[in-house]
């Protein structure tokens, strides 16, 4: 999809179907050719959605280095992980060390015993390592120390380290951070393709990738941060939604022909949480979308702006519980929200607190700190804005802790989402690689 300012310019199929034996490398260079034979040099801005081949891929090897005080007593204490990773573990490594909420160390981190370890553990060919600690979300210490010792003795090792991802649930992000590392591998050949294709057709055009929250960030990112590409399809379907109304603050109930389901967009962008749940296996630590299913117990609160878009092929069939379309359109949502996302950027810590003086600085900081990154990222100094800010007291009677989670966004020059209709960039999506 090819996108100047908010119109659709061109929509065009996969070629993958003309060509059944071609490769993802082949599809992703037959897309950026009928680009520029279409529109030469004036695409500026490409975003791709990679999640569906990072998710068919089969994960590469892992090392899991966890930090703790001890190591589990038995089997029945051991973090469990979903099915579909636990094989991808190739070994477990166990070190003492780890903090409390607080910051203050359980342990003395182990790590002269590590580092005399160290050699075993890197002798076989796994060249991706996961390490997670107890208490990473007050102090990661522990954790870099441990990545410093495996990268001085072979800078090559891809880590994922889990003070990364925020869960107060060690075995979210033990899950998450081995997971991340277990994709590096497909995400770096993505990454590698897509760069090749647009140095060698679109030199000038900036590189992206579609995010789960409904953001974009720099296609580099995605060999270090792949967890936060896997699952982007349901944010960006939100906000293509919203983007076709016209809407920056309500609901958007989506039909297709699979079902109808439910999000938020508030300040322009898919309300999200952090995490991703999947019943009662462990929970990805990513901040995404909240798309949840349209029943029929649904409340409707008359105060919230509603836009029901029918995404079906067919409307002739009335759709399901009493629903009136307001939007119906053959664009895909998907598609059109990964070519308008603009940069997103998160905090989201433990601070220590005295008072609500002290409160209003600590937020206030996680707010400066938060646009800082997306700038950091490429947004354009003076045109991100805080979307999300808020404060959480943590449980388990600890008082003068809290949690910050601020939300950045920003655009790469001045334009917005509030006058994309009348700006002149182009902008394309691609919902899988191989489709331009």
């Amino acid at each position: 999809m090819v996108l100047d300012g908010g119109s659709v310019v061109s929509l065009q199929e996969s070629e993958r179907a003309s060509a059944p034996g071609a490769g993802l490398e082949e599809a992703i260079d037959t897309a950026f050719r009928r680009l520029v034979r279409e529109y030469g040099q004036a695409i500026t801005d490409i975003t791709a959605d990679v999640g569906r081949v990072l998710a068919a891929r089969k994960l590469a090897r892992v090392i899991a280095i966890r930090i703790s005080p001890r190591p589990p007593a038995d089997a029945f204490h051991v973090s469990g992980l979903p099915a579909l990773v636990e094989p991808a573990v190739a070994r477990t490594v166990h070190v003492c060390g780890g903090h409390d909420l607080r910051g203050r160390p359980l342990a003395p981190l182990g790590l002269e015993a590590f580092s005399a370890a160290l050699p075993d553990i890197l002798s076989g060919d796994v060249r991706n390592v996961a390490i997670t600690s107890v208490g990473s979300t007050a102090s990661k210490d522990h954790e870099t120390r441990i990545a410093d010792a495996i990268l001085s003795v072979d800078s090559d090792m891809r880590i994922s380290i889990s003070s990364d991802f925020y869960s107060s649930v060690f075995r979210d992000r033990d899950y998450t951070a081995i997971l991340n590392s277990a994709l590096m591998d497909t995400a770096e050949e993505l990454a590698a393709m897509l760069e090749d294709a647009g140095r060698r057709h679109l030199p000038a055009a900036a590189m992206w990738f579609a995010k789960n929250d409904g953001g974009r960030a720099p296609l580099a990112r995605l060999a270090v941060i792949p967890i936060q590409g896997l699952r982007p399809e349901p944010a960006m379907q939100v906000l293509g939604a919203a983007t076709l109304a016209g809407t920056l603050d309500g609901e958007i109930v989506m039909c297709t022909d699979s079902g109808v389901t439910v999000g938020q967009v508030r300040g322009g962008l898919p309300a999200t949480r952090s995490l991703i749940r999947q019943g009662y296996e462990a929970s990805l630590a990513s901040n995404a979308a909240v798309v949840e299913p349209y029943t029929a117990d649904h409340p409707i609160r008359p105060e919230v702006p509603s836009v029901i878009a029918d995404f079906r092929h067919s409307q002739e069939i009335p759709l399901p519980f009493g629903l009136v379309p307001t939007l119906v359109t053959t664009h895909d949502a998907a598609q059109l929200g990964s070519a308008v996302a603009p940069l997103t950027a998160w905090i989201d810590r433990l601070e220590t607190v005295s008072g609500r003086e002290d409160l209003q600085q600590v937020q206030a900081r996680a707010e400066e700190d938060a646009e800082s990154v997306a700038v950091q990222l490429g947004a354009s100094p003076g045109q991100t804005r805080i979307v999300e800010s808020n404060v959480y007291a943590m449980p388990y009677g600890n008082p003068g802790i809290v949690r910050i989670r601020v939300q950045a966004a920003g655009e790469t020059s001045g334009n917005s989402r509030e006058d994309a209709a009348e700006s002149h960039g182009r902008a394309l999506s691609a919902a899988d690689p191989g489709v331009a």
